[in-house]
């Protein structure tokens, strides 16, 4: 028994003690983790115990992390730089709609808005009219308003140049209600376009009338009234 310690009273266990070594590689593994992952961080180093086995344990777990973090972002930027030469170099609309379609089954969800945009353009131009529609389709589900917006817009050009005006109408209408403000004007020109078309002269006229009455100066305003005006004598 230790001669400076109370007779009767047991020794306490010395806690065990972090290698100071460890415990400067865990300092310097925070410095250098984003603050996405400091939470993770935080939790694992909390619930460390200080012994070997925990501290290896968190340096590895922190490492996998960092490393998948690292991973995803190299593959998105290999992703962006695939999409830019598709962009570049695939000027033929069809061999842009094939290399847009092979791009699309891998592509990090970042990127997908942006090639499903040049792959509705394209098959429009290449009068793959299918292609277009299930691309505008997947980009109506978007959860930006924005872009539900020019998805419809987008949606219903592709079914004019089908000649389905009455489809394209349909889906016009219900989007001018929800979109924001400002696509309403451009969504209310192809109702009036979509309209005449479809032979529902009294929408047509309405939506004419709408866009002259937008603003007192603007350049196709004589050919709004007029088209509104010619319209109404047939609705």
């Amino acid at each position: 028994m230790d001669e400076n310690t109370p007779q009767g009273k047991p020794e306490s266990p010395a806690s065990p003690a972090v290698n100071p070594a460890v415990a400067a590689q865990l300092e310097q593994i925070k410095k250098s983790v984003p603050d996405t992952s400091e939470r993770l961080f935080n939790f694992l180093s909390d619930n460390l115990k200080p012994i070997g086995i925990g501290c290896a344990a968190l340096v590895l777990a922190v490492a996998a992390y960092e490393g998948v973090s690292h991973y995803r972002a190299r593959a998105a930027a290999k992703s962006a730089d695939v999409l830019g030469v598709i962009l570049l170099e695939k000027t033929e609309p069809k061999a842009r709609v094939e290399a847009l379609e092979g791009f699309l089954k891998d592509a990090p969800s970042s990127l997908k808005p942006t090639a499903e945009l040049e792959l509705a353009a394209a098959a429009m131009v290449a009068q793959q009219y299918d292609k277009a529609e299930k691309a505008w389709t997947d980009l109506e589900g978007s959860s930006s308003d924005d872009m539900k917006a020019i998805a419809g817009i987008g949606h219903a050009k592709s079914l004019m140049l089908q000649n389905k005006p009455k489809d394209a109408l349909a889906l016009l209408t219900p989007l001018k209600g929800k979109a924001p403000a400002a696509y309403k004007q451009a969504i209310t020109r192809q109702i009036a376009v979509c309209a005449e078309a479809a032979g529902d002269a009294k929408t047509a006229a309405d939506a004419y009338a709408e866009l002259s009455g937008k603003d007192s100066d603007a350049p196709g305003k004589p050919y709004f009234e007029f088209k509104a005006n010619q319209l109404k004598t047939k609705s």
